[in-house]
């Protein structure tokens, strides 16, 4: 039996599409949500099965060890005799602790969204050493694109490596629903990684120069709401969070995208919107590489003509990121438990 695991909204996303696959072929699992962002769990209460298994993980402003581990200590009081394969999905620090503890039990482990790199430690961190750990232990790495499969073998890792797409393009259509949000043009804002904390009153001025002419919607991220909303002006509008379904509409309805989130760039191509990433690197250089994408570090006025430049020209002919992507994992999936039976 499969054991999905997830916590934070992102994984939510990619893991939902896949438990729905699950059902509909009567594959046997379990779910296992870690706690992480408990606010947002109710968004997807439709979506995903009540969770056989619950851990109570957060508290304010704990370090990674702490979380760490907590997961650790709480895993040893869940039965798992009938598990056979614990799912993981991409690279947060709760994948990567229940990776390991399945590996302690001698499970399997199935990597969703494997093969992820910027080949630098620290960007993004801690997650680009949470997917590399996690691709070291893992014993089904489903990758998203031919890049990712590559950086598999770069690294020595060819065994039970399946090129399927990522989850969250069969996310986007199972949720879209062509409710129109947006009235007038709007740039749409997420930013919250840790590494670009340090000059992120940077960023927030570049907005406040950019709301005196354009309309901006952020998506605050609850880290940084007390400071956000000290920082930027009253012509940018400030959402707390919003539900998947609206999300996937504010995506499809907006004029550009400045982030500096990772699903975030898959999404844009789906919805075939231009992505300004606030970051000096990328796991996924698809979105840059199709041109839908542009890395700009910190500075977001001086490239922000990139998200009109042939806005209407660019169509794009394939996604990237898979598509039928949930129905090639199960086939992976059920071809694979085979051969432990």
């Amino acid at each position: 039996m499969y054991l999905f695991c997830y916590g934070t909204r992102p994984e939510m996303i990619k893991v939902f599409p896949l438990i729905d696959a699950f059902d509909k072929n009567n594959i046997p699992y379990k779910t296992l949500f870690s706690g992480q962002h408990k606010d947002l769990f109710e968004q997807f209460k439709k979506y995903l099965p009540k969770p056989d298994f619950v851990m109570e993980t957060m508290e304010k402003e704990q370090s990674l060890n702490k979380l760490s581990s907590k997961i650790f200590a709480q895993i040893e009081n869940i039965n798992l005799t009938d598990i056979t394969h614990v799912i993981v999905q991409g690279d947060t620090t709760t994948a990567y602790i229940l990776a390991m503890a399945a590996f302690n039990k001698k499970l399997k482990i199935v990597h969703l969204e494997a093969g992820l790199r910027t080949n630098n430690k620290y960007s993004p961190f801690p997650e680009e050493m949470n997917r590399k750990l996690i691709s070291s232990i893992a014993d089904v790495h489903l990758c998203p694109t031919e890049i990712a499969v590559n950086n598999l073998k770069k690294e020595g890792i060819t065994e039970n490596v399946f090129l399927v797409g990522n989850t969250v393009v069969d996310a986007f259509e199972l949720i879209s629903a062509g409710n129109k949000i947006l009235e007038k043009p709007t740039l749409l804002v997420t930013l919250h990684r840790r590494e670009n904390r340090k000059h992120m009153n940077i960023l927030w001025e570049q907005l406040n120069t950019i709301s005196k002419t354009k309309s901006i919607i952020y998506l605050i991220h609850p880290s940084l709401k007390e400071e956000a909303k000290k920082y930027l002006n009253e012509n940018i509008i400030i959402l707390n969070g919003v539900c998947y379904e609206d999300m996937v509409e504010l995506i499809k309805g907006c004029e550009g995208i400045i982030t500096d989130s990772g699903g975030i760039q898959e999404e844009a191509v789906c919805a075939g919107k231009k992505v300004l990433v606030c970051r000096d690197t990328t796991e996924r250089p698809e979105t840059i590489e199709t041109g839908w994408g542009k890395l700009v570090g910190t500075n977001i006025i001086e490239n922000l003509n990139f998200l009109y430049e042939n806005k209407y020209e660019d169509k794009i002919l394939k996604n990237p990121y898979g598509k039928d992507v949930c129905e090639k994992i199960v086939k992976v999936l059920t071809t694979h438990s085979k051969m432990y039976e």
